[in-house]
């Protein structure tokens, strides 16, 4: 496992880009890959050339919770991979973990107790960037709390319909509302953008 003191060194006084994966981004442009540190999700890596157009391809940091089946492929590819989630971690190849970082679990039972729900990815890396900032700025694109669909995975007619009745939805284990406001909440307004889709 590599030294958490690495990600905090890179995140820390910098301007940095967390990018969801929301469709909504699809035919703007951001300028995400002028940002000294751009931060993706999940299947990111993958991401189609339509929505490269839209948010760019830079990656400094890739988060993860549902790539067990490709990490070994990513942290050799990519030079910081963090394993968010407290799943699957003793599954991986002692090679495989002693070139990951991992989310502190401490700070995932934080969150979720927070929340009374498991954290997301997105809402845990921006846990992370809160916690080494410093004097940097971070800017969000791409998210819109489960609002709409991420390009990877459609969301469900039986969703679709639950969440315009506004009913709680038990097999999502997000809460994006209570995600929302603290991801909006948690630091100072000169320190903190999002791009509204």
């Amino acid at each position: 496992m590599k030294n958490w003191a690495d990600i905090e060194s890179l995140i820390k006084h910098k301007n940095v880009a967390l990018v969801g994966n929301s469709t909504k981004v699809l035919g703007k442009h951001y300028p995400i890959d002028q940002h000294d540190v751009v931060i993706r999700m999940n299947r990111a890596w993958a991401m189609p050339d339509e929505m490269k157009k839209s948010v760019g391809s830079k990656i400094d940091i890739l988060a993860v919770s549902i790539e067990q089946d490709n990490i070994d492929h990513l942290v050799n590819e990519y030079e910081f991979v963090i394993w968010m989630t407290p799943k699957h971690r003793e599954e991986f190849t002692d090679n495989t973990k002693d070139k990951l970082y991992f989310y502190p679990l401490e700070w995932w039972e934080q969150l979720r107790d927070k929340f009374n729900a498991n954290p997301s990815t997105g809402c845990m890396m921006f846990d992370v960037i809160r916690r080494s900032i410093g004097n940097g700025t971070v800017t969000l694109y791409g998210f819109d709390f489960f609002k709409s669909d991420n390009w990877y995975q459609k969301k469900r007619l039986s969703h679709r319909i639950i969440d315009w009745l506004g009913l709680p939805r038990k097999r999502n284990p997000h809460l994006g509302d209570y995600e929302e406001q603290f991801i909006k909440t948690t630091l100072p307004k000169h320190q903190f953008n999002i791009e509204e889709l």
